[in-house]
């Protein structure tokens, strides 16, 4: 009767310290959701309470890089090699699509486990914690149980380490989005004030050609919406085209602003504007949507363009549209030296262009937006 009792207080002993325990683990995955921290600082305090409410010896957590949708490792804690490491990057190859959605055990039972093992001998088993916002993943987290020979942890999870981690990863998922949507957000409007400043400095190069960044901008975001471009397609190709003369900047102001007609030598010159642009703006590591722009916007559909005489459909979409629409500006806007062409005038250049200069398709369907909005 008496073990009886022991035992029955025991158990109620063992459940007080499991309540407190998933107590304790609330109050930190609050604090850690409150708390107003940097990236790197989240991920840090994410993975650390992800090994504390599971009592595992190691983890490392992974992020999806949004622009490449690569696999990183961005916190790595206890003792892991880098082997181990590179084999757990690749879970998303080894796991089932179903299995990627979901938290997974890997231990001595699965037929994979040897894959891990071989790599580290302590390693007792794993848990693969996908990190999801909605049902996109932004990255998963491993905690580990891996064995000193004086220790005496358990080898494998419970069903309530299981049920935190579930509790957690969804919030913990939301918070890392977060941070890391607002930094991008802080990029996106730092790149756009840059962008801003350099149209500006493409300007004030050219006195003949003032506004002619942003009415090709203008045109062209209007010609890709006609052209039913996606949300990001449109915006890549607006920055391609605001930025398309950047290079400019590289050439002497006599050039650029020579009222008379260019030298052979000086002709040379301007036509390396192109490479120019893509050189400049090479530390910002542009999209290459936008660089294709940049560099192939005087690219001619018959191969006889710069800087790469590519032809025809080599040239990339968004450089034979921003072609067009850079030819059309040109051709329209009057210069201290010329007046502008009429509109039906340009038109006529265009449709005697086809072809030759211009991919003939697109210029039907920019004369189609022409006539669809007459105020360009």
């Amino acid at each position: 009767m008496q073990n009886k009792e022991v035992h029955r207080l025991n158990n109620k002993i063992k459940e007080l310290e499991d309540k407190l325990s998933e107590q304790s683990f609330l109050v930190n995955m609050t604090n850690l959701l409150m708390r107003d921290g940097d990236l790197n600082t989240t991920i840090k305090s994410t993975l650390q309470l992800a090994m504390e409410i599971t009592n595992s010896e190691a983890g490392c957590l992974f992020m999806i890089e949004t622009s490449s949708y690569k696999v990183k490792a961005v916190e790595i804690n206890g003792q892991i090699s880098e082997e181990l490491v590179k084999a757990f990057s690749k879970l998303n190859n080894i796991l089932s699509k179903q299995q990627l959605n979901r938290i997974v055990e890997v231990n001595k039972k699965n037929e994979y486990f040897h894959r891990f093992y071989k790599l580290d001998e302590k390693l007792e088993s794993f848990i693969f914690l996908p990190l999801v916002v909605e049902t996109d993943p932004i990255g998963y987290a491993v905690v580990m149980h891996r064995h000193e020979d004086n220790d005496n942890h358990s080898s494998s999870y419970s069903v309530r380490d299981q049920i935190n981690l579930k509790i957690f990863s969804h919030q913990a998922a939301l918070l890392l989005d977060n941070i890391r949507k607002n930094i991008e957000r802080k990029k996106k409007e730092l790149y756009l004030k840059t962008i801003s400043s350099l149209v500006a400095a493409i300007d004030a190069k050219d006195i003949y050609t003032q506004n002619h960044s942003s009415r090709v901008a203008m045109i062209t975001v209007e010609f890709a919406k006609f052209l039913d471009f996606t949300e990001e397609m449109v915006e890549l190709i607006h920055y391609g085209a605001i930025l398309h003369d950047v290079g400019k900047i590289g050439i002497s102001d006599v050039i650029l602003n020579k009222n008379t007609a260019l030298t052979d030598e000086e002709y040379g010159i301007i036509k390396e504007h192109p490479i120019k642009g893509v050189n400049i703006l090479k530390p910002m590591d542009l999209n290459k949507g936008i660089v294709d722009v940049i560099k192939y916007h005087h690219e001619r559909y018959d191969g006889n363009g710069y800087p790469d005489r590519l032809k025809g459909e080599e040239i990339p979409l968004t450089a034979r549209i921003v072609s067009i629409v850079d030819a059309w500006d040109a051709m329209t806007s009057s210069r201290a030296y010329r007046k502008g062409l009429l509109k039906e005038e340009a038109i006529g250049e265009l449709i005697k262009c086809k072809g030759t200069q211009f991919d003939p398709h697109l210029v039907d369907e920019f004369l189609k937006l022409l006539y669809k909005n007459p105020l360009y």
